[in-house]
């Protein structure tokens, strides 16, 4: 018995051993966690934004110029070294910086290989321009001639598609190429002087601005630095084609007999092209995101997924009520009684030019129920412009004119639109829920209305050997008009929503067809963002606007006409209700 007690108690106490061990046992056992949740997969399907800055130099430096002698009744027969004194070729290098923005699409539609497509536009204000001496002889004399010319790519855009692939998952090399635009610029000043001569000269100027059109391709490498922030770095070839500048005059006089013995036109031309080099940052959306309530990730697809979303209801009428200003740059040209202007200037030019605060101050009113809206839309300005270019030219083919300028412009403007419109279709990114696109169908009215008044001195010579005419003379332009019509519009609208009050939307629109002007089209994007001061719902607003008008009408057997562009930054802060 006594030895019955001792094994239960030596078995007690190894029990108690072990449960008192237990715990120590436990802490060095391996534990059994639940596995992380795996990160989404990463992917560069999905809508950018972001901005750009770079370096452009051009492939093709030269202006060249060129003169013909219209008229020579000098005793030394100075026409033809005048001539040849303003012919030469001045390099002109474009080069310098700029900066842009720019919105994609990428696609990846497999694995490796990513398809994309790209809009941009770049503020380049790059220049370049040089001058040149001559002297040639012209008998016991010579002619002095001394020339400079001058350009500018104001601005440069591309559309573009692209073609990557994923050399890593985050890391993507590609080639692209498409179409490229720019606003170009050229201007020159001819001066001279005859020896032995008392002949005096004015100094020839001309000045010509025009949307040149052509083509790009380059390459490029873009590296994600998050899941939604990538930087890239770019090279692109752009030709836009070539430029020319006409019927600038050097014209010499006899102060005392009050004639023009001898004027000659120059002509200038210039190509543009280059090469563009460019560092950038991209901000992409709709990545994908990791499934609430569960370990997973729901990650975007190679092949991504579109749902179709309901458009919304007619459940009663929502206004935005928009105010907002457009810093307006202009460039182009305009006829006011068959005089041409050139009307080229940036809002500094205007701002130290303009006889009132060249902004346009504006109102944008826009309601809708369920799929339908109806939009109205005002704009005024008053400018003025010193120093503008005017040329004078004759529908005779052997008509040779030239004609040197000077003058000012004031101008008054008027833009108002109305119109509405239908959303035709909405959809997300099956990853991105919060998200959505849709695509909005409007058509409407534009009215333009511009008051013009000109006041220029002009000094002429012409000449014309089929007709057995020849004209020399000085004389003072003094112009007033008004130029207004309407144009039937049709457009397109695309709204992306972020999320709930953070939208991008962008419209263009083409109108005109001949009822009211030739041809017009605008184009503006922008981004608002909702928020709330003091329980008032506001909208705040930042975008970009363009508007081009090709129009001309017959007055008393004259031409009064505008073939320009305005366009500037808008911004503004609005309430919804």
């Amino acid at each position: 018995m006594a030895n019955f007690v001792n094994q239960y108690k030596a078995q007690l106490l190894v029990v108690a051993g072990l449960a008192l061990a237990s715990p120590a046992f436990a802490a060095d056992l391996p534990a059994h966690k639940a596995p992380p949740a795996a990160p989404p997969a990463f992917t560069w399907t999905g809508l950018y934004v972001g901005m750009n800055a770079g370096y452009t130099f051009a492939a093709s430096d030269p202006i060249n110029l060129s003169s013909v002698n219209l008229l020579d009744n000098t005793l030394l027969n100075f026409g033809s070294a005048s001539a040849l004194g303003a012919t030469g070729t001045v390099r002109a290098r474009l080069d310098g910086f700029f900066f842009g923005g720019q919105l994609g699409y990428n696609w990846q539609f497999s694995d490796r290989f990513i398809l994309g497509v790209e809009a941009d536009i770049q503020g380049a204000g790059v220049r370049g321009g040089n001058g040149q001496l001559s002297v040639w002889p012209a008998g016991p004399g010579f002619a002095s001639t001394s020339f400079k010319a001058n350009r500018q790519l104001e601005y440069l855009g591309t559309a573009r598609a692209r073609l990557g692939y994923a050399v890593t998952p985050t890391i993507m090399a590609y080639v692209t190429g498409g179409f490229a635009y720019g606003g170009t610029n050229m201007s020159g000043a001819v001066s001279q002087a005859l020896r032995p001569s008392a002949l005096t000269t004015d100094t020839a100027k001309g000045d010509h601005y025009d949307i040149l059109t052509g083509w790009t391709a380059g390459a490029g490498a873009e590296m994600a630095l998050s899941r939604n922030l990538s930087a890239k770095l770019e090279y692109l070839y752009y030709d836009l084609g070539e430029l020319w500048l006409g019927n600038p005059s050097l014209s010499h006089r006899d102060v005392l007999l009050g004639t023009t013995p001898l004027i000659d036109a120059t002509y200038a031309h210039t190509r543009f092209a280059g090469h563009l080099v460019r560092a950038g940052l991209n901000y992409r959306f709709d990545a994908s995101i990791p499934e609430t309530g569960g370990s997973a990730a729901t990650p975007l697809l190679a092949s991504p997924g579109f749902a179709s979303v309901e458009r919304p209801k007619y459940e009663g009428w929502r206004w935005l009520v928009m105010p907002y200003v457009w810093v307006i740059n202009m460039n182009g040209g305009m006829k006011l009684q068959n005089q041409q202007l050139a009307t080229d200037a940036s809002f500094i030019d205007a701002l130290t030019r303009s006889a009132s605060f060249p902004l346009a101050f504006m109102g944008r009113v826009e309601t809708s129920n369920g799929p339908f809206f109806a939009y109205g839309d005002l704009a005024w300005a008053r400018m003025r412009f010193a120093g503008s270019t005017l040329s004078l030219r004759s529908p005779l083919g052997d008509f040779a004119v030239a004609a040197t300028t000077s003058g000012r412009l004031r101008m008054t403007v008027t833009v108002g639109e109305a119109g509405f419109g239908y959303e035709l279709a909405r959809f997300k990114l099956m990853s991105a829920p919060a998200s959505f696109t849709a695509f909005d169908a409007y058509a409407g009215l534009r009215y333009v209305n511009m008051g013009l008044n000109l006041d220029g001195n002009i000094n002429f010579a012409g000449n014309s050997a089929l007709l057995g005419i020849q004209q020399i003379g000085t004389r003072s332009v003094v112009g007033t008009g008004a130029l207004w019509w309407i144009d039937p519009v049709i457009g397109m609208r695309m709204r992306h929503s972020f999320a709930p009050g953070s939208q991008f939307e962008a419209r263009a629109d083409i109108g005109g067809f001949g009822a009211g002007s030739k041809f017009s089209w605008q184009f503006y994007g922008g981004y608002t963002y909702d928020f709330q001061f003091n329980g008032v719902n506001l909208t705040g607003l930042i975008g970009y606007r363009a508007l081009g008008m090709n129009f001309s009408k017959w007055v008393d057997g004259r031409e009064n006409g505008i073939n320009a562009v305005m366009h500037g930054p808008v911004t503004g802060v609005g309430m919804k209700f």
